[in-house]
């Protein structure tokens, strides 16, 4: 998390409290562009009343934001005290958190200590490095200042402009700005000093930025034209070599690589959202892809399960069709039911589960809590009681009866929700209720891993402080 925040405020020279108030909605809703930029806005910072602070990240950037907003702040926002986590607006939840008390505070203190965790002297804080930024900037043309400026959100006084209203491609554009000047820091052991290596940079961006900025410019310009006419879909042929060489000939191999990996991301992305945020083996990944059809560019089942993460939002998990038909056919693979010591029966993890994959549902038939009150006064606790109480999204009370070993729809099926243990301490699994799937109304409660789990590993939820045999309030679980 601490090179995120450095990355934010070192690289792409936004201030501190662009880290500290950078929510998970701006998150959501940030844009792609058609270079594969990932541009994110983000409202609340210093000149907040001058405009929003925009930066892009490239996509292996924009891969690390992901993987730390889908596996680590999960398991960071699980170590926040309840009561921290009640005080946080959900609508206004920061993206950057801490486990100890929920928001960041001081992102320079955070940056300190990534310097000191790797021994790197000297300290580099936001005011010098973004100094020797607008030191470096003073070779550019004017328009290239200006895009600069923008993407400092500088005030008017700095920018020597009226602000004018930000565009993802700007924003894109001022990164790649920043990434040349960057690469052309001094390597003379003589300048030491941020002030001259920022001279340094900008003598060097005066020798070579025409040639180098132009091109990339140049390039950008005719991939964006080569996707007008010839969209990247998940389907469709690469474009010919003819039309390639129509809108530059000199770029026309690297627009066919471009557009190639443009579409190889799209076809990744399709297949994660069929299987969704649970791994599947490689031989049912290199079968769907087969019964796709397609010709060139296929993705390969092997680099596909090597690379896999978790997907997406948990909010979409049952959007996947893979989910949604092992929810109805039980067929949970990687499970075992077994004795537990002093327990009774338990579930274990016979394969490893990674943070925020979906392990299991808590399966049963679904009715009102009314409903299940009275079936829970009329079981014995001898025979177990496995009710869960809980409220879904629209405010109903509603329990999933598990209390039978098999429900009507597999008569002869054990399922596992029903069977996994309670625990405070160890719990590995956090439930999350759904309402709708696939359009349709259907209260279902998945489990899914908050951390790591390893191949033999017990398997535990934590339902609350009224557990008691799933009994009491409802968990109101839309949101957990």
């Amino acid at each position: 998390m601490y090179y995120l925040q450095a990355l934010v405020i070192l690289k792409h020279l936004q201030r501190p409290g662009v880290v500290r108030h950078m929510t998970v909605p701006e998150w959501l809703n940030k844009k792609t562009t058609t270079s594969g930029y990932t541009v994110v806005g983000v409202k609340e910072h210093k000149t907040s009343a001058q405009q929003v602070a925009t930066f892009a990240l490239s996509q292996e950037e924009n891969t690390w934001f992901e993987l730390y907003y889908t596996c680590v702040r999960p398991q960071l926002k699980s170590c926040i005290r309840k009561r921290k986590r009640e005080d946080m607006d959900e609508t206004e939840e920061r993206f950057f958190i801490s486990s100890t008390s929920g928001r960041i505070y001081n992102p320079s203190n955070d940056l300190q200590r990534l310097h000191i965790k790797y021994g790197i002297k000297p300290w580099v804080n936001s005011q010098s490095s973004r100094r020797a930024f607008e030191t470096a900037t003073k070779s550019l043309t004017d328009i290239e200042k200006s895009l600069v400026a923008d993407y400092l959100t500088h005030s008017t006084a700095t920018a020597e402009k009226h602000y004018r209203m930000k565009q993802a491609d700007n924003a894109v554009r001022a990164s790649q700005l920043l990434d040349f000047l960057a690469g052309q820091s001094s390597t003379d052991p003589s300048e030491g000093e941020s002030s001259r290596a920022a001279r340094s940079i900008a003598r060097g961006a005066a020798q070579q930025k025409a040639g180098m900025t132009d091109l990339q410019i140049d390039f950008e310009a005719a991939y964006s034209r080569l996707v007008e006419q010839h969209p990247v879909t998940l389907e469709d042929e690469p474009p010919d070599k003819t039309l390639r060489a129509e809108i530059s000939a000199s770029f026309q191999r690297k627009l066919y690589e471009r557009w190639l990996k443009a579409q190889m991301k799209l076809r990744k992305q399709h297949i994660h959202s069929h299987f969704g945020p649970r791994l599947p083996s490689e031989e049912e990944v290199s079968k769907w892809i087969s019964g796709r059809g397609w010709r060139i560019n296929i993705p390969k089942a092997a680099q596909f399960i090597k690379e896999w993460k978790p997907p997406g939002s948990v909010n979409t998990a049952m959007d996947a069709i893979q989910i949604r038909t092992l929810t109805r056919t039980q067929k949970w693979k990687g499970l075992l039911v077994t004795e537990i010591e002093g327990k009774g029966k338990g579930v274990i993890a016979t394969r490893s589960f990674l943070a925020g994959e979906v392990v299991c549902d808590y399966h049963g038939q679904v009715v009102t809590a009314s409903e299940g009150h009275s079936t829970h006064s009329t079981v014995s606790a001898e025979d177990g009681v496995r009710m869960f109480f809980f409220e879904n999204m629209n405010g109903q009370s509603m329990c999933i009866d598990a209390h039978s070993p098999c429900c009507e729809c597999h008569p002869n099926q054990q399922t596992f929700g029903r069977l996994i243990n309670h625990s405070r301490k160890r719990c590995n699994l956090r439930p999350r209720a759904y309402t709708r799937q696939n359009g349709e109304e259907k209260n279902t409660i998945i489990f899914l891993a908050t951390r790591d789990i390893g191949v033999n590993e017990e398997l535990f939820f934590y339902y609350g402080e009224e557990r008691k045999s799933f009994i009491g309030k409802g968990l109101d679980l839309h949101w957990v």
